[in-house]
């Protein structure tokens, strides 16, 4: 391999920058949702347009329906319907479910209907939840997923029937805390499923990306692969999302022996969990995204002769463009990121006979790594400056700030370049960047996590490749243009994903990627190097400031304002808590006398949750009880036996026990909760149990204590929406913020002595 050019020519670099560009804006573009179908459709095709139809039918009114609302049983019986009308016997599975860490509990309703196979090789479940948060009507999260379940039911209904089994599952408290699944996965129901097809989302728009496997994922990652039509996935974003504390229904099955896939649309972030989460804000296209995928593998799955035996083990994998998908089985990353730095490595020694010396490595290295430092540190100062518009999770107009965290590591990398590129020279710079990178690869499967390391294995294994086969440009560009299709379509939706917190990642990533571009850079004349890199330090700057000026929220991106009004049943004394991340409008402030700095809103808050407290008029309500029904020592240790009740008819009843009580074990209504199966863990000073569907007589509670001295607990009942006294409050939020999660709710708690 020799130098691309003999002479500094502008070309090079040019041209890299705009087949580069071309790449990204190509990726962007494959990353839009497919048109829907019309309602016409063929019957056995997903039509985004029927799914919309049926979303509008099931939401009704557009009313928020929480678990154990009148309005979430208005959608459960809609659901019922529908899946009645389709030719299905749906029924109705009513039990009692708490959390995985049993910290909330409620009586839940799920809606199951089969559709039975010609085989018993074992079923195929298909879900997603129909209960919302209190905050908003949860048209995308998840009604959109619950209307793409009943589409798919109506599209294998129309077809001749599968070999396997499918069970549609519409289950309720996802919000609370997985509870409609859980009470599924419990079951003797779930006992024939073999895998999971899970619909979730987090926005309204956007496509629909198979973002997380569990189990033995072989099986079902092929088949999806091969069935869907415009499949957008990637084993990075599984591999990220086990890394983070997020859930989702399938989280239950993990360890239940099966496999599963998940999918999600996660455009609009600022609608989740909002208001703003609406029929009319949900993208038709994502609706029709979402059914492709679920579908596809759903029939596929249901078709395959192997579910009963599914093969081990996992796969690497990822799609090219939406065009098809392209896997291995995971134990093969380790010899493939070998053979991609022996590659990497033979090219090298084959740049020595045409004139590239050692200390050319040792600069190309130095380059590289200076790169991706001075990356970091760039990066951590812009995202300094722009504390307005990165302290909040997703900003309104995200363009200006992540164009700005996009050019700075183009400058970062024409500068290093232009200032080591003589010393270097561009084969320096090609063997320092292909170096790092299969090292960076190789790293990633030693550390664990092979299905992150095919973005640096893969462009390493076509460098070194092209490098002992060419001697021109195709050397440089090739594996440039391979990386570019890997990576932009992880870099795009990663702020979607991470939001604000994936700024600094973006930076370092972006610099990984462009130092492939450095060889060109050197073979650039000077003032063309350094010019394309002042221009892209000066419009970074530029657009950071744009970003830093500009206001991070939006009628279309509210700011999340959650109110509460929180009263002491035992000294009648009342407050508003105002929970909000910064900047707080004066206007809501001004509103009520709030206190200058916050503070612990409850007693049992610790000492790092802070809120801004002003006095609020008291209600005339009553406090929630706590009846000790009865009281046994036994061998140092306490058995009691409590009734939870609420006399102004809260649906929300939370207790909070010292940790210093010792819980050993736990029953709700004679339900085992912790120490007889379940687990109850502490948080800081206090178990808390929270029963979200508390009926009018309440809830009977028996529990052991480990210690048998007195201590002061807290018992709280809850109720969505403000009274009267808080409405100019809530006005005040004014159009660019909105309540989000549980949202506006009354708090009454009352100190009782155990």
């Amino acid at each position: 391999m020799a130098d691309p050019v003999e002479t500094k020519t502008p070309w090079g670099l040019l041209a890299a920058l705009i087949l580069l560009a071309a790449v990204a804006a190509l990726a962007v573009t494959r990353r839009e949702p497919p048109d829907p179908r019309p309602a016409d459709a063929p019957a056995a095709e997903f039509s985004g347009t029927r799914a919309h139809g049926v979303l509008r039918e099931l939401l009704g009114d557009g009313r928020p329906h929480p678990t154990g609302s009148e309005a979430n049983a208005r959608v459960r019986d809609r659901i019922v319907a529908r899946l009645r009308g389709l030719g299905y016997s749906p029924e109705i599975q009513r039990g009692f479910a708490c959390s995985a860490w049993a910290t909330t509990c409620a009586q839940v309703e799920n809606v199951v209907a089969r559709l039975e196979g010609t085989q018993r090789g074992g079923a195929v479940l298909l879900m997603a939840h129909y209960d919302s948060v209190p905050a908003g009507p949860g048209a995308g999260d998840d009604m959109a997923g619950v209307a793409s379940v009943l589409e798919v039911a109506r599209a294998l209904k129309s077809s001749a029937p599968p070999r396997n089994t499918v069970i549609f599952l519409l289950e309720d408290g996802e919000e609370a805390g997985l509870l409609g699944a859980q009470l599924f996965a419990d079951s003797p129901a779930a006992a024939e499923v073999r895998t999971v097809v899970n619909l979730e989302a987090r926005g309204t728009s956007g496509p629909s990306m198979m973002f997380e496997t569990i189990g033995d994922d072989a099986l079902a990652v092929s088949l999806y692969g091969s069935g869907a039509p415009y499949p957008i996935t990637s084993s990075v974003f599984s591999t990220i999302y086990e890394l983070m504390p997020n859930n989702t229904d399938l989280t239950v099955f993990k360890t239940r022996g099966v496999s599963g896939l998940n999918f999600a649309f996660v455009g609009e972030p600022g609608h989740y969990h909002t208001s703003l989460d609406t029929l009319e804000n949900v993208s038709v296209s994502s609706l029709q995204h979402h059914g492709d995928n679920a579908l596809a593998a759903v029939r596929s799955l249901a078709a395959s002769d192997d579910l009963a035996r599914p093969p081990a083990g996992d796969k690497v994998f990822f799609d090219i463009l939406g065009l098809t998908v392209v896997s291995w089985p995971k134990g093969w990353t380790l010899a493939i990121a070998i053979l991609a730095l022996l590659l990497v490595l033979a090219a090298v020694v084959l740049a020595f006979r045409r004139g590239l010396t050692g200390g050319g490595i040792g600069f190309g290295v130095l380059a590289f790594l200076g790169t991706i430092v001075l990356a970091g540190i760039a990066g951590y100062g812009m995202s300094t400056i722009a504390s307005g518009a990165s302290s909040v999770p997703w900003v309104a107009n995200p363009v200006p700030l992540l164009a700005a965290f996009w050019l700075m590591p183009l400058a970062v990398v024409g500068f290093v370049s232009a200032s080591l590129g003589d010393r270097a020279g561009s084969l320096g710079l090609w063997a320092g960047v292909w170096l790092g990178w299969s090292l960076l690869g190789l790293v990633l499967v030693l550390a664990g996590l092979p299905g992150i390391s095919y973005l640096f294995v893969v462009p390493a294994l076509v460098a070194g490749a092209a490098g002992l086969v060419s001697r021109g440009p195709a050397a440089f560009l090739l594996p440039v243009l391979v990386a570019g299709i890997l990576w932009f379509p992880i870099l795009v939706p990663l702020y979607g994903g991470l939001g604000s917190g994936g700024l600094l990642p973006i930076a370092l990533l972006m610099a990984i990627l462009l130092a492939a571009l450095a060889p060109f850079f050197a073979a650039a004349p000077g003032r063309l190097a350094k010019g394309v890199a002042a221009a892209a330090a000066v419009l970074a700057v530029a657009l950071l400031g744009v970003a830093a000026a500009s206001r991070p929220f939006s009628e279309d991106s509210p700011q999340p304002v959650t109110l509460q009004l929180y009263q002491d049943a035992d000294s009648g004394q009342a407050r508003w808590i105002l929970r909000s991340p910064p900047p707080v409008s004066k206007a809501i402030l001004g509103a009520a006398s709030f206190a200058q700095q916050p503070e612990r809103p409850f007693p049992w808050s610790p000492e790092w949750a802070r809120a801004m407290i002003a006095p609020a008029p008291a209600l005339p309500v009553s406090g929630p009880e706590l009846t000790v029904l009865e009281d046994t020592p036994a061998n140092g240790k306490r058995r009691l036996r409590l009734r939870l009740t609420s006399p102004r008819g809260a649906p929300n009843g939370i207790l909070y026990i010292p940790e210093a009580a010792r819980l050993e074990s736990l029953r709700i209504d004679g339900h085992p909760v912790a120490g007889e199966g379940g687990k109850l863990e502490p948080a800081p000073g206090w178990y808390r149990v929270s029963y979200l569907t508390l009926p009018p007589q309440g809830v009977e509670l028996e529990m052991v204590l480990a210690e048998a001295a007195p201590q002061d607990w807290y018992v709280t009942d809850s109720s969505y929406g403000l009274p009267p006294s808080g409405e100019a409050l809530a006005k005040a939020r004014g159009p660019e913020a909105a309540p989000m999660q549980d949202g506006d709710t009354v708090l009454v708690s009352r100190k009782v002595r155990i």
